[in-house]
């Protein structure tokens, strides 16, 4: 199975001094909208059966753009996929949040670092699990999943049997294209990570 990973376009809280997102319904920014349109355009070519996405509207919107460059593709919506919770954090600034030892804490050792009424990084990597031995009993032959940033970097620290100290060596931007094969023996083959060459910069 083909799987292409991408991050939800920018939203208001990406733009200037960013804000912690999580579960806030945050909608997609002006850039956003056309960075949408332009991974549904370099994804055109590829013939997508389904198209999962997390309940919150900016994969939604990022979803249905993709969707609108497809001939015959579903839109799913998939709990496992949602952002993970930042609880108390949710809508501070990271100025707000990470100061002192909180700050190299979580630049060093993230998964260490117990969010306030939100989840650990155990509990996103659990349904990360859940949702890719999904994905290999499918008979789908090329999906796309439509996450946020924080799910993509673990999710890689899955794939990759990756400690989740690393949490951070997995960064991609929005609307980036990350391209992975799961094989029935349970192998992966990373065909691309973060490639945001489509995108236009402004």
């Amino acid at each position: 199975m083909d799987v292409y990973i991408i991050r939800h376009g920018e939203t208001a809280f990406n733009e200037g001094e960013e804000r912690i997102r999580g579960r806030k319904d945050v909608p997609l920014s002006k850039l956003g909208l056309k960075h949408v349109e332009e991974v549904g355009k370099a994804l055109s070519e590829v013939p997508i059966e389904t198209i999962y996405h997390s309940q919150l509207s900016r994969t939604k919107d990022t979803a249905a753009g993709i969707k609108n460059y497809q001939d015959s593709s579903l839109l799913l919506e998939e709990p496992y996929l949602l952002d993970i919770s930042f609880g108390d954090w949710e809508g501070k600034t990271g100025k707000e949040v990470f100061q002192g030892e909180l700050h190299d804490k979580w630049r060093n050792n993230p998964h260490d670092v117990l969010i306030p009424g939100g989840e650990t990084f155990f509990q996103v990597l659990d349904r990360i699990h859940r949702l890719f031995i999904r994905l290999r009993e499918q008979k789908e032959k090329s999906v796309v999943l439509v996450s946020h940033g924080a799910v993509i970097n673990l999710i890689f620290v899955y794939l990759t049997e990756t400690h989740p100290s690393h949490y951070w060596d997995f960064y991609v931007k929005p609307c980036s294209i990350s391209h992975v094969k799961l094989y029935p023996n349970g192998k992966i083959n990373i065909v691309k990570f973060n490639d945001f060459s489509h995108l236009s910069q402004e």
